[in-house]
């Protein structure tokens, strides 16, 4: 509740002409990820003519520029579409083109962001589980046009920090591919989200310490559950970049590399081999720590080279 809050007093006036989600997708303060799928197919644009859209490298032949912006914004509902080929290989594949490709007006990304931040910090009954992660993917192709050029303010970029954060370390499904829905995958989206915020120079200290606590809160991953899809190396990357950015004393990188280490809730490592829930949590730190190794071991950047002892201890001490 607070967060929804902070969003409202952050977040500049939007004409209703220009909201996102519609109201019947929402109720109860849940929203009903069937309900935001309804306005996926919609205006003319069946499958067919979407995947055309994508033959043509999401080049519209209308020269009217709210058209681009109006079709953006019906993608955002595609995110909820249980069919991976229109919400992975159109809906995210064309928001990112054209984010990455300085398509829009500020306004149109301020509106993308109040979409997606309220999503993401928001319940939603979804049975395929598809729509959250690919929202926080979004959220993240977003955010980094905030990183390259900056449209948000300081207490907007609060609150992206707060929703990112929360949605990882609240992360409890770990399902991966699936060969009718494709991808959740909501720890590594989560992560994705992470590494642009750390790679943004805006984003302070003390924000970095909130996404680091995040990330290492996932590591071991809960329920005795084993990452089998490449999900520590994500959640590797926004560790290595902030480290980079030299904000943090070796000091305080070898205390947050030690709680790593700790096997509680077990009495030591060589017990954790005697339990399912054990194995998990030593074979994905493990995993982590070899990602975040590999990522830094052939670094010639200094700072990153400087990690390498501490990092090797903990290897070390996780066996």
């Amino acid at each position: 509740m607070k967060i929804r809050l902070v969003i409202a007093l952050c977040i500049p006036f939007i004409p209703l002409s220009q909201l996102v989600m519609s109201d019947i997708a929402v109720a109860n303060d849940v929203i009903d990820a069937s309900k935001v799928n309804e306005g996926c197919l919609v205006n003319g644009w069946d499958k067919a003519k979407l995947i055309k859209l994508k033959q043509e490298k999401f080049e519209l032949n209308s020269k009217n520029k709210t058209d681009k912006e109006q079709l953006a914004f019906q993608m955002l509902h595609c995110l909820a579409n249980p069919d991976p080929k229109i919400r992975d290989g159109i809906a995210f594949e064309g928001l990112s083109y054209w984010l990455r490709s300085n398509s829009f007006e500020n306004i149109t990304y301020l509106t993308m962001f109040n979409s997606l931040t309220k999503t993401l910090s928001s319940k939603v009954n979804d049975d395929h589980g598809v729509y959250l992660p690919f929202v926080a993917l979004v959220l993240a192709e977003v955010a980094r046009v905030d990183r390259k050029t900056p449209y948000l303010t300081d207490e907007q970029r609060s609150v992206l920090v707060s929703v990112a954060v929360n949605n990882l370390k609240t992360q409890r499904d770990y399902r991966g591919f699936d060969p009718e829905f494709g991808w959740r995958h909501g720890i590594a989206h989560g992560a994705d989200l992470m590494l642009q915020l750390a790679l943004n120079p805006e984003i302070n200290k003390s924000q970095t310490d909130k996404i680091l606590a995040a990330l290492a809160s996932q590591i071991p991953a809960n329920k005795g559950h084993h990452y089998i899809y490449g999900e520590p190396k994500r959640l590797a990357l926004p560790v290595a970049y902030i480290y980079l950015r030299g904000m943090h004393s070796e000091q305080e990188w070898q205390t947050w590399l030690s709680q790593l280490t700790i096997a509680t809730p077990f009495e030591n490592w060589a017990a954790a081999y005697r339990s399912e829930q054990g194995l998990a949590k030593l074979f994905n730190t493990q995993n982590f720590l070899f990602s975040l190794y590999a990522s830094i071991k052939q670094s010639k950047n200094k700072n990153l080279l400087l990690m390498i002892p501490a990092l090797e201890k903990a290897i070390r001490e996780v066996n």
